[in-house]
């Protein structure tokens, strides 16, 4: 009795702490259309997608049942058994969801919770049939299979259906519109966006009705009784506002219709989603309270919950102002952590630079699947567009065709990464999408429908151009790779901890408990060091650049300096780590050489960009700072070749240096470093006059390098030393070579640049 008390006790907080990660993961679904089309302030945008939050948590009563009966059976488990699933569930899903949080990886909340239900109930039918579902007791007397696999496929159909609406509608929303709309097609967009809202609002409101009691108002039940006169009024009020306001007062349409929108898919989500958060604590919550007020002298061992039904919950359940209070409370806590999770921001700005209008720096490499999409699809378009008639093609371009201000991008604010028409078609079809979906009581994964739509957008809008195509399309491919890992693992974690929970019982609790907090803090810290840093380049590069030579003068070269400091600094840790066979500081040095180089090709773009935007006469100097970049990038690359080969002699405990190695390479480490720390000086100052000392400087570390080669050789010849080393050795003195004379002509091209 004791343990399921606690357990009870443990889900109540588990609720709270699973609605944090949950919603910083869940909220780029009706966060990314609005900021990535920057309609409004993000604190404006917080409060209207929080308004459509906490409206949102009360058409989820239905959706409730999922966790209660849509996965497992709960009548053929007793009380303790349950509990026990419930709480292994809550542990996993916090844990699961956290990671892709830190990550900044968006992920299926639906997917993990079904799959962890699905691993759970499992693990406690083997112990139950002593590993057996044989006989009498089999699989589907413990598990909804149907119910599983329906989810399941019902989610895969959902990718293709969700992508393709969304592109479907876009293609056919652009040539409607073009790119070229603002301030025209009035009367258009106030009859598309009126046909949007209404559709999402009538939606909304049928749910309502139909979902909870808490509805039963006169002109409410009349609007469930006469769905289509309800519609035509919602139509007419909304077509009659939006028209006025265009007309009278210039409102941008669209940019109503994602605000509504992103107010909608909030809502969406909340009425969809909740189940994932709560579902879970508030079952285990209600199987407590049944056991309670039944009176039954069983102890929870052997208690059943057959009667746990419909039936039961109407008359002994809870009063519907508790279910409110719990669904109010809810919001509230989802409100709060999208207003101050960090890790929400993390996670929205992947899917928003997946789908942005502008190349740039992209958050994803290349694979040889996204390589091979992109060339059979080119393939498939060429031939497709030979097909097509002349004057269909010329219309198609015309309309897709870019003002100027949006060609070369001299206005463009680069916050903005795509338009609020596509921004409303995304919100548009997404709500409409997961209403449905909430409405026949089916629990989409909003993050499946939401990100494939804008996916699907974005193709349409020929968002990922030739430029960026393989790396988008990477980019989703991880991501739904991502998705189908969180259903293994779900059901892994689950599965493995229910058992250690079974048999463990308060030892298993706790050491889970504990671990689960321990990690929590632990990832916290992870992802607010790595958020420092990304924050600490976006200021050295940051997107407010002025329009002459002045800047790369000034921020362009202090970001140039600190990359060169952080390149001797890596050239130091990496020495002294070979020098220690220090291997937990070699790894260090592989992730700052790592994400130097990904720094170095971010500058290079955010640069090149800027010279765009430069007049001509200042364009020809910045020539030499490019020039300078590309030495910066062979530095990086030279310690990546340094690096990666010390790092792997260290971590397979290979023979470290000799003795006269290792004398050789402290005398070259202290050389390399003074003419390092001479060099920066020189940059920093601008001494460039001092160029010819440095050359000199350069050619006796030539010389010490040399010589030092030349005495290794003839140690080798004698037999001494071991092969792997001596290769080591050998590649870090050609390199430091490398590093040195790569450092010497970035600084004659930063000299040439500023004369």
């Amino acid at each position: 009795m004791t343990l399921v008390w606690t357990i009870a006790v443990v889900l109540s907080l588990l609720a709270v702490v699973d609605l944090i990660v949950g919603v910083s993961n869940d909220a780029v679904n009706f966060l990314n259309s609005a900021i990535g089309s920057k309609v409004a302030s993000r604190r404006t945008i917080f409060w209207i997608a929080g308004m459509g939050i906490l409206l949102g948590t009360f058409f989820s009563a239905g959706m409730m049942e999922v966790a209660r009966k849509g996965v497992i059976y709960p009548q053929n488990f007793f009380l303790t058994e349950l509990m026990i699933i419930f709480l292994a569930v809550m542990i996993v899903d916090i844990l699961l969801i956290d990671s892709y949080n830190t990550l900044g990886f968006p992920t299926s909340t639906t997917i993990a919770v079904v799959f962890e239900l699905t691993g759970a109930a499992l693990a406690i039918a083997f112990v139950k049939t002593s590993g057996s579902l044989s006989g009498e007791s089999v699989l589907s007397d413990y598990i909804n299979t149907g119910r599983v696999f329906l989810l399941f496929s019902g989610i895969l159909v959902s990718i293709l259906f969700a992508f393709l609406a969304g592109a479907i509608v876009q293609f056919i929303s652009r040539v409607v519109f073009s790119f070229r709309y603002h301030g025209r097609f009035r009367l258009l967009f106030a009859l598309f966006g009126s046909l949007s809202v209404s559709g999402i609002l009538f939606l909304i409101l049928k749910k309502g009705i139909d979902a909870s009691s808490l509805w039963e108002y006169p002109l409410i039940l009349w609007s469930g009784a006469h769905p289509f006169f309800s519609f035509l009024m919602i139509f007419a009020g909304t077509f009659f506002l939006l028209y006025l306001l265009g007309l009278l007062f210039q409102v941008d349409i669209p940019r109503v219709v994602v605000l509504f929108g992103t107010f909608a898919l909030a809502l969406s989500f909340a009425a969809n989603d909740l189940v994932n958060f709560i579902g879970v604590p508030l079952a285990g919550i209600e199987s407590f309270r049944a056991y309670l007020t039944s009176g039954s002298m069983a102890s929870p061992d052997s208690f059943n919950l057959a009667f746990l039904s419909d039936d039961w919950l109407r008359n002994h359940g809870f009063q519907d102002w508790i279910y409110a209070a719990f669904f109010l409370g809810s919001g509230i806590v989802m409100v709060l952590t999208l207003f101050f999770s960090r890790k929400a921001r993390s996670v929205t700005e992947t899917e928003v630079y997946l789908g942005r209008q502008h190349s740039g720096q992209e958050h994803f490499e290349p694979s040889q699947l996204s390589r091979t999409l992109v060339r059979q699809f080119l393939k498939v378009y060429s031939k497709a567009d030979v097909l097509l008639p002349a004057g269909i093609h010329q219309f198609i371009s015309r309309q897709y065709r870019r003002s100027d201000d949006q060609n070369t991008g001299k206005r463009v604010d680069e916050v903005i990464y795509f338009d609020t028409l596509r921004a409303s078609v995304n919100l548009v079809v997404a709500s409409i999408l997961i209403s449905l979906g909430t409405y026949w009581g089916f629990p989409l994964s909003t993050t499946f429908v939401v990100f494939m739509v804008a996916m699907g957008t974005s193709l349409a809008d020929q968002a990922w151009g030739r430029e960026s195509a393989v790396y988008r399309i990477s980019g989703v491919l991880s991501i739904l790779g991502g998705w189908f890992i969180t259903a293994c693992l779900g059901f892994l974690g689950a599965f493995v901890l229910t058992l250690l929970l079974w048999w463990g019982t308060w030892v298993s609790m706790i050491a889970a408990l504990v671990f689960m907090v321990f990690y929590l803090i632990k990832s916290t810290r992870y992802h607010r060091k790595k958020q420092l840093e990304k924050q600490q380049f976006k200021e050295e590069i940051s997107n407010e650049i002025a329009q002459n030579i002045g800047w790369m003068r000034n921020a362009g070269s202090d970001t140039v300096r600190k990359m060169l400091l952080e390149s001797s600094k890596i050239y130091l840790l990496l020495v002294q780590g070979l020098l220690d066979e220090d291997e937990l500081k070699l790894l260090e040095v592989k992730e700052k050489t790592e994400g130097l180089r990904v720094r170095v090709k971010g500058a290079k773009t955010e640069f090149f960009r800027a010279m765009s935007k430069m007049p001509e006469e200042s364009q020809d100097p910045g020539q030499f700072f490019i020039q300078a970049l590309d030495y910066l990038t062979e530095l990086t690359n030279t310690l990546l070749a340094m690096v990666n080969p010390a790092y792997d002699h260290v971590k397979n405990q290979h023979k470290g240096l000799v003795e006269y190695q290792r004398e050789d390479l402290t005398n070259i480490l202290d050389e390399t470093t003074a003419f390092f720390n001479f060099m920066v000086h020189l940059e920093k100052d601008k001494k460039f006059a001092m160029l010819p000392e440095l050359v000199q400087r350069q050619q006796s570390l030539f010389s010490l390098i040399e010589n030092y080669r030349l005495h290794h050789i003839r140690q080798i010849r004698s037999g001494k030393g071991k092969t792997r080393i001596n290769i080591i050795y050998m590649e870090l003195l050609g390199e430091t070579r490398n590093l040195v004379t790569y450092s010497v002509n970035l600084v004659k091209s930063l000299k040439s640049f500023f004369e």
